[in-house]
C-alpha cells in the first residue's frame, strides 16, 4: 500500500511540474502568446490594478518555474505544491468572479492551447478545469513527493539520528 501511495504521489509531482512549467514557458518565451499576451489577458479581467497587472506577469510565470524546479527536484514539494494549489485557488477565483460578471474573455494560462475546455470564451468548464488541477497539487501538498522525495528521506535520516 505505501508503494502505490509513493507511486501516486510521484505521479502527481511530475504531472503537476510538467503541467506548470509549460504554462510559464507560454506565458514568458512562446512566439505567440508570451508576457504582453498574458499581461492583457491579467487586465481583461478587471480585478487588478494597472501597477499590479505588470507584477502579476512578471511574477506569476517565475513563481511557477520556481514551485516546479522545486516540485521536480523534490525539495520544499509540499510548500511549492501548496503556492501552486493557491495560485490556481487565486485564478479559479478570478474565473468566477469574471463568469458571474458575465465578461465574454479568454484564458491565458496556456497560451493558445487548451487542457480539457474547448477553445474560445471561458466558462464553468474552466473552473472545473482548475479543480482537476488543483486535485493533485492538494495531493502531493498534504501527502508529499512520493519517491525520490528529498524532503522525506531529510525527515526519516534526522529521525534516525535522533
Amino acid at each position: 500500500m505505501i508503494r502505490l501511495r509513493h507511486t501516486v504521489l510521484f505521479v502527481c509531482r511530475i504531472l503537476i511540474a510538467a503541467l506548470f512549467l509549460f504554462a510559464a514557458w507560454q506565458k514568458l518565451f512562446a512566439p505567440e502568446s508570451g508576457p504582453q499576451k498574458f499581461a492583457l489577458a491579467i487586465n481583461s479581467f478587471r480585478i487588478l490594478p494597472e501597477h499590479l497587472v505588470h507584477l502579476a506577469t512578471g511574477v506569476i510565470p517565475w513563481l511557477e518555474v520556481l514551485c516546479s524546479v522545486l516540485i521536480l527536484a523534490g525539495v520544499w514539494t509540499r510548500a511549492a505544491a501548496s503556492v501552486l494549489a493557491l495560485l490556481l485557488i487565486g485564478f479559479t477565483a478570478a474565473v468566477i468572479s469574471v463568469l458571474l460578471r458575465q465578461m465574454s474573455l479568454t484564458c491565458g494560462c496556456f497560451g493558445n492551447l487548451t487542457l480539457i475546455c474547448p477553445k474560445g470564451v471561458m466558462g464553468w468548464c474552466k473552473v472545473f478545469e482548475n479543480t482537476v488541477i488543483l486535485l493533485p497539487c492538494v495531493l502531493v501538498a498534504v501527502g508529499g513527493g512520493g519517491w525520490l522525495d528529498f524532503d522525506r528521506l531529510r525527515l526519516s535520516n534526522a529521525a534516525r539520528t535522533t
